[in-house]
């Protein structure tokens, strides 16, 4: 039988991660701390370590929170072509509309020198490489892809792609570049039809 969670410590958590997340945007990452979480939402510093005994889980809680919308399931249920189409624009949707988008630059400046924050960013982007490559696993499952298909290569374009074009280069992420995008994916992975 599955034990229901007490709504008190669901409402104190959620409580807590919004703060959290507040902070993070208005702050910075390193500025999530108990100590700052509890100043912000009068819950106890012990409270706070007891849903989250280190720092690192915070931040992570707080960070993928931020990553909205959250790790969604991959759909493998179209093309190679749907499927990515649909994944980078859930993808652009979140830099473009999201908390997530605001502070994802100052999380990766701040993962360039803290070994916690890189850590929890390498986990963000470890489910979210997962998600890629299972829409390739599915892709060359069905015959769509070259047997010499770079799959790793692809899924990281595919996910560093948009991050480099936002931050780095100040280029938007409109539908335009989603196509041009998810057709160079395509073409450097699918099969080559016959004509």
């Amino acid at each position: 039988m599955t034990q229901i969670e007490d709504p008190r410590l669901t409402a104190t958590r959620d409580h807590a991660l919004d703060s959290a997340m507040k902070i993070l945007l208005n702050e910075g990452v390193v500025a999530v701390t108990h100590g700052s979480v509890s100043k912000a939402t009068g819950i106890s510093r012990s409270t706070l370590y007891r849903h989250w005994p280190e720092i690192a889980q915070l931040r992570s809680s707080a960070l993928k929170r931020a990553s909205v919308p959250p790790i969604v399931t991959a759909e493998t249920d179209g093309s190679l072509r749907a499927d990515l189409t649909r994944t980078m624009a859930t993808l652009t949707s979140a830099l473009n509309e999201t908390v997530w988008g605001k502070v994802a630059p100052q999380v990766i400046a701040a993962a360039s020198i803290d070994p916690e924050i890189k850590d929890v960013i390498n986990e963000l982007m470890r489910e979210r490489i997962k998600w890629v490559e299972s829409i390739y696993t599915e892709a060359d499952a069905r015959g769509e892809l070259r047997a010499d298909a770079p799959v790793p290569e692809l899924v990281q374009m595919a996910i560093a792609v948009p991050y480099f074009r936002k931050f780095i280069a100040g280029l938007p992420l409109d539908q335009k570049w989603l196509e041009s995008h998810v057709d160079f994916l395509c073409r450097m992975a699918e099969v080559e039809q016959d004509k």
